[in-house]
C-alpha cells in the first residue's frame, strides 16, 4: 500500500513576492497562506525568520505566535519546522547571532516546533576549510534546541563525505542534515550517492530545482534527476515530509499543485519498483 506523503511549504511560496525576490516573508498576506495550504492538502508552513530582522514577523511577538497557533488549529495543520535565514546575512560565529538563534528557538518552543533549520550560506558559509570554526557555535545552538525538544537540521555546501566529518566533530545525535535537492545540484554534488551515504542523518528534505545558471526553476525543468533522487530516498527508507522551497511561477497555487503531483508521481514510482 502506498505511504501517505506529508507536504510542507516554505513561508511565502504560496503568495506572490516582489520581482526578483525568491525568499520572501509575505508581509500582510502571511495569514492567507495557512488557509491556502489547508485547501491544497499541505500539512504545514515552514516558518522563516528573515535575513534582516523584521519585528512585524509574527514569530517575534506573543500576539503573532497566538495568531499562528490559531491559524494552524483552525485549518487542521501542524507546526513542523522553523528556518533561521538571519544567519545567511549575519555570521553564526558572532556571539550576538548565537543569541539570536537561542531567542528564536525560545519562540519556536511556544509553537511546538520540531525541527530548527540552519542554512549555513553566504556570511555563515560553512566549508571544508573553516569547518572547525563553526563546531562550537553549532553545538551551543543545537543544545538550546534540544532543551526545547527540537532537532537541529543543518544545510551546507559540503559534500556527503564532508557532512559525515562535520557530524562526527559536532558529536551530537540531535544534529541532522537538511537535504536540499536544488542547492546540492548547484554545487555539483552526486545527489543519489550523497543521499545513500548520509542515510539516517537526513532528517529534512527541501525540494527545488536549478538550471545550469544556478537559477531556481520549475521542478522537472532543471538539473535535478528526481527519479533517481526518490529511488535513493526510498533506499534509505526516508519517511519524513517534503518541503517545497520552489519558484512560484505565474500562479503560486497552481505551481504548488503541480509540484505536489510531481513528487507524488516520483515517490510512488520509487516504491513500486523496489
Amino acid at each position: 500500500m502506498k505511504n501517505f506523503i506529508r507536504f510542507g511549504m516554505v513561508q511565502g511560496r504560496l503568495t506572490q513576492s516582489p520581482p526578483n525576490c525568491l525568499q520572501w516573508f509575505p508581509q500582510d498576506l502571511w495569514e492567507d497562506e495557512f488557509i491556502i495550504a489547508a485547501e491544497l492538502g499541505v500539512s504545514y508552513i515552514e516558518l522563516i525568520a528573515e535575513t534582516n530582522h523584521n519585528s512585524k514577523n509574527p514569530i517575534w511577538s506573543s500576539n503573532g505566535i497566538s495568531k499562528i497557533r490559531q491559524l494552524v488549529e483552525d485549518n487542521n495543520l501542524t507546526l513542523h519546522a522553523l528556518c533561521n535565514d538571519f544567519i545567511i546575512k549575519n555570521s553564526l560565529i558572532d556571539d550576538k547571532v548565537i543569541q539570536q538563534n537561542i531567542d528564536l528557538i525560545a519562540q519556536g518552543k511556544i509553537l511546538g516546533i520540531e525541527k530548527y533549520v540552519m542554512p549555513l550560506f553566504e556570511i555563515s558559509e560553512l566549508n571544508s576549510k573553516n569547518m572547525k570554526d563553526f563546531i562550537e557555535p553549532i553545538r551551543i545552538v543545537a543544545k538550546a534546541a534540544l532543551e526545547n525538544n527540537m532537532l537541529t537540521c543543518l544545510e551546507t555546501i559540503l559534500t556527503g563525505e564532508e557532512l559525515l566529518e562535520l557530524l562526527k566533530l559536532i558529536d551530537l545525535p540531535c544534529v541532522k542534515i537538511v537535504y536540499d535537492t536544488g542547492n546540492r545540484i548547484a554545487f555539483g554534488h552526486d545527489l543519489p550517492h550523497d543521499i545513500r551515504l548520509l542515510d539516517k542523518h537526513i532528517a529534512h528534505v527541501h525540494i527545488k530545482d536549478k538550471n545550469t545558471n544556478n537559477e531556481n526553476t520549475l521542478l522537472g525543468t532543471g538539473l535535478v534527476d528526481f527519479e533517481q533522487v526518490f529511488y535513493a530516498l526510498n533506499d534509505i527508507n526516508y519517511d519524513g515530509p517534503f518541503t517545497f522551497e520552489t519558484v512560484r511561477g505565474r500562479d503560486p497555487v497552481k505551481t504548488a499543485i503541480y509540484n505536489m503531483q510531481l513528487v507524488d508521481f516520483f515517490k510512488g514510482n520509487s516504491e513500486r519498483n523496489v
